[in-house]
C-alpha cells in the first residue's frame, strides 16, 4: 500500500509541475487531477457514495467531500477543497462551521498540494478549546515534502485507520486492517529519496508523440488532432476540434458518467447547455450548430471554436471525475 501510495504522489508532484498554471485558474480540474487521485490512494473512491459523500450538506453550506465511518456511515472528516495555490487560511471558519454543524470530529483544507487536517473538538486542561491553529494533526505540501515522508503523514486518514473508529491515527502507529493483504512495512520502503522526473516509457502515448490534453498547446490557427486516445483504448481518429469533443462525450458515455438524464450541464451564462436530447436549451432556445450523436441519443451545441472545445473538454473531464491529462492528442507536427 504504502509503494502505491509514494507513486501517487510522486506522479502528483509531475502534474503541479506541468499544470500549475491550469490548475490555479479552476477548482474542477484541480478536484480531477489532484484531489480525488490522491483520496483514491488513500482508499476513499470519490465515485462510492457509501464511502465518500460528494458536496456533504453541513453548516449551512456544502462541504466538498464527507469521508464516512463504516460503523454508522456518519461523517469522520470533511474536506473543503480550493484550487491549485489558493491561500487555505482564509477558509478555515469555513471549515470549521461545517464540522461543528454536524459534529463531525475532522476537518481538511486542500488545494490538492497542500492538506491541513485539524482536530475539531480539541481541547486543553481546563476543557478550553484551542485555536484552530493549534488543532492541526496533518500538514503536508505534496510538492513541496519528500514522497515517503508524506506518505507516512498521509496514514493518518488512511481509509482502514480513519473509517474504522473515525479515529486519526499517527503515522507512527499505522492501524493495519486485519482484512487487508498488505505486508507490513519493511524498513526499506521508508528510506526518503530526492524526486526525480519520471520519463515516459517508449510505449507510452508521450513519448510515440502524442500531446496531453493539459498540455500547454496552440489551438488557434492549427490543423486539429487526428488522433485521440483514452486510458486503456487504442486511437480514435478525429477530423475536427469538435470530433474530439465528440470522442470523449462517447467515452464518457461508456464509462456510465455521461447520460441523458445527467446531460444538461451549463455553459456560460443565460441558462444554456453543452448537450441536451432535443436540440434545445432549457430557455426553449434553439442550438445553433446542433450535432446529433446518435448512439447515445444526445445533441451537442456544436457552435464552439477550436479553443472552446479544449477548455469545456477539460471542464466536462474533471466534472465527472476523470483526469484530462490521461486524455492523449495525436496534433499535427
Amino acid at each position: 500500500m504504502l509503494t502505491d501510495l509514494v507513486q501517487t504522489i510522486e506522479t502528483l508532484q509531475q502534474r503541479i509541475v506541468a499544470h500549475a498554471a491550469e490548475l490555479r485558474r479552476n477548482e474542477i480540474r484541480t478536484r480531477a487531477v489532484l484531489i480525488d487521485p490522491m483520496l483514491a490512494a488513500l482508499g476513499w473512491p470519490v465515485t462510492d457514495p457509501s464511502v465518500v459523500v460528494v458536496e456533504y450538506e453541513a453548516g449551512g453550506g456544502r462541504a466538498d467531500y464527507a469521508l464516512l465511518r463504516r460503523a454508522d456511515d456518519r461523517p469522520a472528516l470533511v474536506i473543503e477543497a480550493k484550487k491549485y495555490d489558493e491561500p487555505l487560511d482564509a477558509h478555515r471558519m469555513q471549515l470549521l462551521t461545517y464540522a461543528l454543524g454536524q459534529g463531525i470530529p475532522y476537518g481538511c483544507l486542500t488545494d490538492g498540494n497542500r492538506w491541513q487536517v485539524y482536530d475539531i473538538f480539541a481541547a486543553v486542561r481546563g476543557g478550553e478549546p484551542q485555536p484552530l491553529d493549534q488543532r492541526c494533526r496533518l500538514d503536508v505540501t505534496v510538492a513541496g515534502d519528500p514522497p515517503v515522508r508524506s506518505a507516512l503523514a498521509f496514514l493518518g486518514i488512511w481509509r482502514p485507520n480513519l473509517q474504522t473508529d473515525g479515529r486519526f491515527v499517527d503515522a507512527s502507529d499505522p492501524f493495519l486492517a486485519s482484512d487487508l493483504t498488505h505486508s507490513p512495512l519493511e524498513p526499506a520502503d521508508l528510506r526518503a529519496a530526492p524526486v526525480s522526473p519520471t520519463l515516459p516509457s517508449p510505449s507510452s502515448p508521450r513519448a510515440a508523440g502524442w500531446t496531453s490534453l493539459m498540455d500547454n498547446f496552440e489551438v488557434t490557427n492549427r490543423p486539429p488532432p487526428s488522433e485521440v486516445r483514452f486510458p486503456g483504448r487504442s486511437a480514435v481518429a478525429v477530423r475536427s476540434w469538435r470530433g474530439m469533443f465528440v470522442e470523449i462525450a462517447l467515452w464518457l458515455h461508456e464509462q456510465g458518467l455521461l447520460t441523458r438524464q445527467n446531460c444538461q450541464i451549463p455553459r456560460g451564462q443565460g441558462n444554456r447547455v453543452i448537450f441536451s436530447t432535443n436540440g434545445m436549451h432549457p430557455n426553449g432556445e434553439p442550438f445553433r450548430n446542433p450535432v446529433q450523436i446518435e448512439s447515445v441519443g444526445l445533441v451537442l451545441e456544436g457552435n464552439m471554436s477550436g479553443k472552446a472545445c479544449v477548455r469545456l473538454a477539460k471542464d466536462l473531464l474533471a466534472r465527472f471525475g476523470q483526469d484530462p491529462a490521461q486524455v492523449h492528442l495525436r496534433l499535427p507536427g
